[in-house]
């Protein structure tokens, strides 16, 4: 809530929220997958309380659905959900969509390359028609090659996602960014990826740390 809030009033530029179970499957009456409580849908509310913002874009990036936080913002047309998981949905209005990843065995580019070109389609033309006051990314990493939702991707698709945000961000927002730890159960990863991410959203450059051309 902190975060959101000091974000939302430009006290902070960005921040990384180092939250030990994402909270994406927590919902009105139900939770699973490790998350009791739905971190970002109760810090958006209370930074409505606080008339720090209303509108916010929230893109999805682990490897399950966040049905939780779906069913927080179904009925609210002042969140933009885009959750690129194993479906495809569109609501009515636009605002609340499932995106199929890409199957890594089942494409002619690499997966990271796949993965952030479906990203880059999937999510700025998107927030840009949406016109948002703050961007919230859920970076699961669940999705690295390993981990229980392995996708094939390489530290190269989460350095790519974190510049892809930054970029949103920047054009549509002031450069208002929450990234919010996702799924994962590696430790090993958790040390190699989130460093670097975080170096990213902080402006320094971490040494060995390589992205693709997102542009």
């Amino acid at each position: 809530m902190e975060a959101m809030g000091r974000v939302a009033a430009g006290e902070l530029a960005n921040a990384f929220c180092f939250i030990g179970a994402g909270g994406h499957h927590a919902g009105r009456d139900f939770f699973g997958g490790y998350c009791c409580f739905n971190d970002v849908v109760i810090a958006l509310r209370q930074a409505r309380r606080t008339g720090c913002l209303r509108r916010v874009a929230i893109l999805d990036t682990d490897a399950h659905h966040g049905d939780g936080t779906r069913d927080l913002v179904a009925d609210d047309p002042d969140v933009l959900h885009v959750c690129i998981c194993g479906g495809e949905y569109t609501s009515r209005d636009g605002t609340k969509l499932d995106v199929a990843a890409p199957d890594p065995w089942a494409i002619d580019l690499s997966p990271d390359q796949a993965y952030l070109d479906l990203a880059r389609a999937a999510f700025p033309p998107r927030a840009a028609r949406f016109r948002p006051d703050l961007i919230v990314w859920y970076f699961g990493f669940d999705t690295h090659q390993g981990d229980y939702g392995d996708l094939g991707l390489t530290s190269a698709a989460f350095l790519g996602l974190a510049d892809l945000m930054l970029e949103t961000a920047a054009q549509l927002c002031g450069g208002k960014l929450l990234v919010v730890l996702g799924g994962g159960s590696r430790t090993d990863l958790a040390t190699t990826l989130i460093p670097p991410v975080i170096a990213r959203l902080a402006g320094i450059v971490w040494p060995d740390a390589n992205s693709l051309d997102t542009r």
